[in-house]
């Protein structure tokens, strides 16, 4: 029997009148108010032929050759299709009597909006495929086979749509990351979301479910056709660095493409064409650089510079990458939980989508880049001793040991046990031993983990903690940690985490650190706790951030 040929393989003929169906449903969608059963040209097809051809097809055997894409390259989902089209009794889906019907011609718009998305339709939309020599002709008709064939590739268009918008188009990459371990819950099957979907009769309503339900994920979304409005002509200023120059009443013809383009990415009414700087000018400037996650100088420095003159192009690009790393994420997120962007290096507390506490954080330096993941608050820690973690044993302690003795220890306030908790000198160690020692300090002001250690149960033994290098919150460039995640306000979000109960206010929780003995109190709340790598973020008013990609992940996906 034969097999199902690729799109490919159709006929030059087919391929004008697919042309010519496509075109009705572009104009459909500028036009929601056309009926869409009366946007494709008529025709007659013998459905009864067309189900006898898809009963055949169905039963021949399927090649990697005939069905290359990963998806339907399974052969469970193989499986799943053909059960799917035998529940049927092989009634076609996408067309009738006349044609393609209105399902069909839904679907094929909603195909269109994954654009948005930044996703390419052309990789789903069979009426897309671009042959060099396409003519508009509505004489041209589709024979029996050609229209089971079309049947079945509107079918695996929708399992192919369905599984990227679900799970992501490059959902492999993140397993290539070790670093990257975000889990998608969806249990997701591309047939049962198209028999829903028909049961529905609303692709647009389906499509919607499908995507990712965070509010991010939405505004990324609008962002991204936010710029699709901006031509390349509103950005074709590039700004030149003046250090100095943006200062209360100084003159600059850069001032007016100054306002101009912060007419467009920060959204300030354009009332002034002056070429005069003013306060408000500065202000704008200093939003923008926050927004852009750049000092705010107030000032055209290199950095400022770069991120104005940022194209369109990669300003879109950088959305579609998060959108697609909101794919491998969670669909949906269990509140209250503990939210952690990366790259913006800070951490808020989410309930009933609202903040109500957030905090600078200070995260892994790049060659200790601290890990994404999907965990749970288990308990707080009170004055926590600290048992020093493998990477840093071998990278950082034993190094200074050896070369130091006891003299370093004492340095790092660390001691050295054996395996029956006797401490130990220095000198009894060495290359060949030291796997039978452990290595850690008291708990304390000056100790690694701080008063406060904010336990989560994980395999990499990642958690959030306090920290006696308390300076460093105050820098702009906060990436210095050894993986773990250390808060700027440990005592106020314990108080922040224990409200529930009047025993722990702040006065309470400073009073219990003071003791310097070490107390775990188990959270009786369930929060969900989400370290997430995104280059974009939303802020506190709900505008768009575009953060500094701190660990270059970008461009492994941009360059898919």
């Amino acid at each position: 029997m034969k097999t199902f040929k690729k799109l490919a393989y159709y006929s030059s003929t087919s391929l004008l009148y697919l042309h010519l169906l496509l075109s009705a449903c572009q104009e459909t969608s500028k036009n929601n108010d056309i009926n869409l059963k009366n946007t494709f040209p008529k025709t007659t097809i013998n459905i009864d032929e067309v189900k006898t051809l898809l009963e055949t097809k169905f039963n021949s055997t399927y090649t990697s050759d005939c069905l290359s894409d990963t998806i339907l390259s399974d052969s469970i989902l193989h499986y799943q299709l053909d059960s799917f089209y035998i529940s049927r009794k092989f009634e076609p889906v996408w067309i009738h009597e006349n044609g393609l019907n209105n399902f069909a011609a839904q679907f094929i718009i909603e195909l269109d909006s994954v654009y948005f998305d930044g996703l390419n339709p052309k990789d789903y939309n069979p009426f897309k495929a671009d042959p060099a020599n396409q003519k508009f002709n509505s004489s041209l008709k589709l024979s029996s086979n050609e229209w089971s064939e079309l049947e079945f590739l509107l079918s695996k268009s929708f399992l192919k749509v369905s599984h990227d918008l679900v799970l992501g188009k490059y959902f492999e990459l993140n397993k290539k990351n070790k670093n990257w371990n975000n889990t998608n819950d969806s249990a997701f099957n591309a047939v049962e979301a198209l028999q829903k979907t028909i049961l529905s009769k609303d692709i647009h309503e389906s499509f919607r479910y499908m995507r990712p339900h965070h509010i991010w994920y939405h505004k990324f979304r609008n962002e991204f056709a936010f710029w699709d409005t901006i031509t390349n002509k509103n950005l074709n200023f590039n700004f030149t660095v003046q250090s100095d120059s943006l200062k209360l009443g100084a003159k600059d013809s850069q001032f007016v493409a100054l306002r101009e383009r912060l007419h467009i990415l920060e959204n300030i009414p354009l009332d002034t064409i002056s070429e005069v700087c003013d306060q408000k000018l500065i202000d704008k400037l200093k939003q923008f650089q926050y927004r852009n996650q750049t000092k705010t100088t107030g000032r055209l420095d290199s950095s400022t510079c770069n991120r104005l003159n940022k194209s369109k192009s990669a300003r879109q690009k950088m959305l579609a990458t998060n959108m697609e790393r909101f794919r491998w994420l969670k669909h949906t997120f269990s509140q209250p939980y503990i939210w952690s962007v990366i790259p913006r290096m800070d951490v808020e507390y989410i309930e009933n989508d609202s903040i109500l506490f957030r905090m600078r954080t200070v995260i892994g330096k790049t060659a200790r880049a601290t890990p994404t993941l999907d965990t749970k608050l288990e308990s707080i820690v009170f004055s926590p001793p600290w048992i020093v973690p493998p990477t840093i044993l071998k990278e950082d302690v034993l190094p200074g040991m050896f070369r130091r003795g006891n003299a370093y220890l004492a340095r790092k306030g660390l001691r050295a046990y054996d395996r029956r908790g006797r401490q130990v000198s220095a000198s009894a160690i060495h290359a060949g031993n030291y796997r039978n020692f452990s290595f850690g300090q008291a708990p304390g002001y000056n100790s690694s983990l701080g008063e406060i250690k904010f336990n989560m149960p994980n395999p990499w033994s990642i958690y959030m903690h306090d920290t006696p290098h308390r300076e460093d919150f105050v820098k702009f460039y906060r990436a210095n940690s050894s993986g773990c995640v250390r808060v700027h306000k440990p005592k106020e979000f314990a108080t922040f985490l224990l409200r529930d109960s009047s025993k722990y206010s702040y006065q309470k929780v400073d009073s219990i650190c003071k003791l310097r003995k070490t107390i775990i109190l188990p959270m009786k709340r369930k929060i969900e706790v989400h370290f997430v790598y995104l280059t974009n973020a939303i802020d506190s008013t709900g505008h768009m951030m575009y953060l500094n990609d701190v660990y270059k992940w970008d461009d492994k996906i941009i360059g898919m």
